[in-house]
């Protein structure tokens, strides 16, 4: 049964980096992608005379081919690049994206990954869109009484996958898609030269499989959510 995806995620590329492997394989067995981009990336820029209409332009074409390579939808929400704040307005945009799009499964930033491969400050907005999309998911969006201002009904996502993280449990195999991830990626022409981000992407990518027996992997902490996280508690653990 196809389900309903949903990344919220701070800049353009951030789906295609993190997790594009395993968007390109639900793609592929009719999974319905929706991408949230919470800023226009207008920050992404080494060239001291780009402008920010220049750079937003350029990385909204980039994204638009990237998402026709996974057949999904692209909702902005238009905030300023490198600026991002848990605030109640972000966490209502969120909420309102969230409800009308209604996916089984949201994909977003582990909020608590400040540091990766010894090498990699995370970028404050990574977590910062983890930070606010968690506090969107529980309670506000499955509560009636939160934002009632949207006109729009409540929901509950089953599952909610964070990327980038230090915790993992789950693992996807893209052995079979890993080129097409890094084409998928270098759709994105302005961020990712072709030849360091074949060699980048696909060492992580194996290494992240060798640990589990896959030639290429992604890996992701997982949560299963329900109306009632009580009575989810009261049930035993599924194997």
């Amino acid at each position: 049964m196809s389900r309903r995806v949903l990344t919220v995620l701070a800049h353009p590329d951030d789906a295609e980096t993190m997790a594009g492997g395993t968007l390109l394989t639900w793609a592929r067995r009719g999974d319905r992608i929706t991408l949230c981009l919470i800023t226009d990336g207008d920050k992404g820029t080494a060239d001291p005379n780009d402008t920010r209409e220049a750079v937003v332009a350029r990385r909204s074409v980039e994204q638009e081919r990237a998402a026709a390579r996974l057949g999904a939808d692209v909702v902005r929400l238009g905030y300023a690049d490198g600026e991002l704040q848990p605030t109640i307005a972000l966490r209502r945009d969120i909420v309102r994206v969230i409800r009308e799009v209604r996916p089984d499964l949201v994909l977003t930033n582990d909020p608590t990954t400040w540091f990766r491969h010894g090498t990699y400050i995370n970028h404050p907005d990574h977590r910062i869109a983890g930070h606010a999309c968690v506090e969107a998911l529980y309670p506000a969006v499955k509560k009636a009484s939160y934002f009632p201002e949207l006109g729009l009904e409540p929901h509950v996502v089953a599952e909610v996958w964070l990327g980038l993280t230090d915790h993992p449990d789950a693992y996807v195999d893209i052995t079979d898609v890993l080129a097409d991830k890094i084409d998928l990626i270098c759709e994105h022409t302005s961020q990712f030269p072709r030849e360091p981000t074949e060699k980048a992407f696909t060492r992580m990518a194996r290494e992240t499989g060798a640990a589990r027996g896959m030639g290429a992997a992604e890996a992701f902490r997982t949560l299963r959510l329900s109306a009632s996280t009580v009575r989810a508690l009261a049930e035993p653990a599924s194997e």
